[in-house]
């Protein structure tokens, strides 16, 4: 075994035993040769090498292994098959409050979590002070766990495992429900523990920290293994397997390859599958329907990842279900939390409008939009709306709040599609050209005086 590796699986597996009913779990107990039970397997075999002071992502969604192989590698699950070698000590956040006591004070359940971990008392009380200052919980350390508050929980379990220092550090989601100052600090400390030699392991459902801060990722979808190596690339796959989820499995139409034209214009369409549209629920007043929905990068492909900076085009057929006027078309771009970063329709830009729509009609929509956003999934929304013909005529004489009032949303596809965009670069301030969600146009200077 070479001696700079500290984690070493070799077809690791774990499989549980599944039963119907409590009842049939004892029989299979009492008579095992009278009952056999079903197999649920949680990881299937997997190889895994990680050299010491590397920071390793494990991501996935719900359900694909990730926390019973964090598990198996705290030596808390045994494995079903293959071998191991763990290298050194290892601290472990699993799951929030696991290992304390309830009725012990925290400093109580730190003594204990430290010697768990091996250290003397002695020891214990020469790391006392770094972690009650990097816990910062004040007078609730001398006080029962049970008041605590989940952020206290994950502040007092964390300064425990990183003050003593393990060589490996092991962490499951447990940071999300700090606060984001709280969290800042502890990657502070996690850079510092691996520049130590300390061997990183994060579990995390922040595609911006496994981007940020992990030397390689391993992909896990239902217990195997879909990706293992470049950050980026392993992200990029997740949010492809997410898109697949979704249930947006491109639907071929050969109607939607014709050219149509709307009455002052005509759209450029892609001869390409568009998205599955029976699963999308459709906001509508009855006198329009979505009938397709695309998404393609600047050369017209198909695309779902993209890059900081890349141009996305949404594309957008609907029907006219009844005779319309001054017909506006929009989109909105959310976050998965809800939040808006773009939103705007065809009249905001000030471009040609049908100015009357016949029942029947299609209406064919492009919106070009340039990703200069954060790294992230997100949630693409498109409607039809419009104004009567007076009001859009007398649209820069309106206050905007007139104008919204006064506005028709004729159809809404919320979640029509999802769209992950990735870091353009691996490395330098590619990786993080701006701070925030979206990339502003701003120029910054700076101008050095003299010294007298």
């Amino acid at each position: 075994m070479s001696s700079d590796i500290a984690i070493h699986l070799d077809g690791i597996s774990k499989r549980f035993a599944v039963y119907s009913s409590p009842a049939a779990r004892l029989i299979s107990l009492l008579f095992r040769q009278q009952h056999k039970a079903e197999f649920f397997e949680a990881v299937k075999p997997l190889n895994l090498i990680v050299r010491k002071g590397e920071f390793l992502g494990i991501i996935g969604e719900n359900g694909s292994g990730k926390s019973t192989l964090l598990q198996i590698i705290a030596g808390i699950l045994s494995p079903s098959s293959g071998r191991m070698h763990v290298e050194g000590r290892v601290g472990a956040l699993l799951e929030l409050g696991a290992g304390f006591n309830p009725e012990f004070t925290g400093r109580e359940n730190a003594r204990l979590n430290a010697a768990i971990l091996g250290l003397t008392d002695s020891e214990f009380e020469q790391k006392l002070p770094e972690i009650m200052a990097f816990a910062d919980i004040g007078e609730f350390f001398d006080k029962p766990v049970k008041t605590y508050s989940s952020g206290m929980y994950v502040r007092l379990a964390f300064a425990v495992q990183a003050c003593v220092e393990p060589d490996i550090l092991i962490v499951d989601e447990a940071l999300a429900v700090g606060d984001i100052f709280f969290r800042l600090k502890c990657y502070e400390r996690l850079e510092r523990l691996r520049k130590n030699g300390c061997t990183v392991i994060l579990v995390t459902h922040s595609m911006e920290d496994v981007i940020h801060y992990c030397d390689h990722a391993l992909l896990l979808h239902h217990g195997e293994v879909l990706y293992q190596g470049d950050v980026m690339e392993a992200v990029s796959h997740y949010y492809a397997l997410g898109n697949l989820k979704t249930g947006e499995t491109p639907a071929t139409d050969e109607k939607f390859q014709e050219t149509l034209s709307l009455e002052e214009g005509a759209v450029e369409w892609p001869r390409i599958s568009f998205i599955d549209l029976s699963s999308k629920d459709q906001v509508t007043d009855g006198s329009v329907a979505c009938r397709s929905i695309a998404l393609t990068d600047a050369s017209g492909k198909p695309q779902r990842i993209f890059k900081q900076g890349d141009t996305v085009h949404i594309y957008a057929e609907f029907e006219a279900l009844r005779d319309l006027e001054t017909v506006v078309a929009g989109v909105v771009i959310r976050s998965e939390k809800g939040v808006i970063l773009h939103g705007k329709h065809s009249g905001q830009d000030d471009l040609p409008v049908p100015r009357f729509v016949k029942a029947g009609t299609r209406l064919r929509c492009r919106h070009d939009i340039e990703l200069s956003i954060h790294t992230g999934e997100y949630l693409v929304d498109v409607t039809i709306g419009g104004y009567a013909r007076q009001v859009y005529e007398a649209r820069n004489r309106m206050t905007m709040a007139e104008l919204e009032s006064a506005a028709y949303r004729h159809c809404v596809v919320s979640a029509a599609a999802t769209l992950g965009v990735i870091p353009a670069a691996s490395h330098g301030f590619a990786v993080q050209p701006f701070y925030g969600l979206a990339n502003l146009s701003s120029r910054s200077h700076i101008t050095q005086l003299t010294a007298r």
